[in-house]
């Protein structure tokens, strides 16, 4: 019974050394993918910006610039609450639709079909003076609300609530390479151009 305890003890030991190993790969992984997408979006961007990383100062999420008028955002996700698979998001601000009705909308949530590894999606954001919306990451066709977890300031005026369209696509972290970054951005706007051109022609 007492060698019993100890294989058990020395069984929690292998498992707790193999998730810290396990850990620590992770952490390496998504350490070399910060330094690779910096550099591809140092090549393709007009600029770029880490705007949030984690507990260990490692980038999870970036925002760039494409010749100074195009915004899009890239990170990384970890879906623990969904099927576990850590994932790249890369996605582009396409254009303001606040004033479009809901039957302009679903029209184009519904070209989503028609898109390949990519979604629209809708995000809702809040706007202040003189402070630009953070890029979020969303589902198929989700709407989704920016937040702001800071407390506003007296001075700090929401000035609108604006509704913007984003086209993104998530790809496996262990199937990425930064390398494709560019491309995957060009894919994107293509898809997105075509079908929202394609859809202006339908409804005209």
């Amino acid at each position: 019974m007492k060698k019993n305890k100890n294989q058990t003890k020395e069984n929690r030991e292998e498992i707790e050394v193999e998730n810290e190993n396990d850990e620590l790969e992770q952490r390496k992984i998504r350490s070399d993918f910060g330094v690779h997408i910096e550099e591809a979006m140092g090549e393709y961007c007009s600029s770029y910006e880490c705007v949030v990383s984690d507990e260990h100062d490692i980038g999870m999420l970036w925002s760039f610039l494409i010749d100074d008028s195009i915004s899009g955002f890239v990170g990384i996700e970890d879906n623990e609450e969904g099927l576990g698979i850590e994932t790249v998001t890369i996605g582009i601000h396409l254009k303001e639709i606040s004033d479009f009705d809901r039957d302009e909308l679903m029209g184009i949530l519904e070209l989503n079909s028609e898109l390949i590894n990519a979604c629209f999606t809708v995000a809702h954001i809040q706007e202040k003076v003189e402070e630009e919306p953070e890029p979020v990451f969303a589902e198929e066709g989700e709407s989704i609300e920016y937040e702001d977890n800071e407390q506003d300031s007296e001075d700090e005026e929401i000035t609108n609530t604006k509704e913007i369209l984003l086209i993104q696509c998530k790809i496996p972290l262990s199937a990425f390479d930064a390398s494709d970054f560019s491309g995957v951005v060009q894919n994107l706007m293509m898809q997105s151009d075509f079908a929202l051109n394609q859809n202006t022609e339908e409804l005209e």
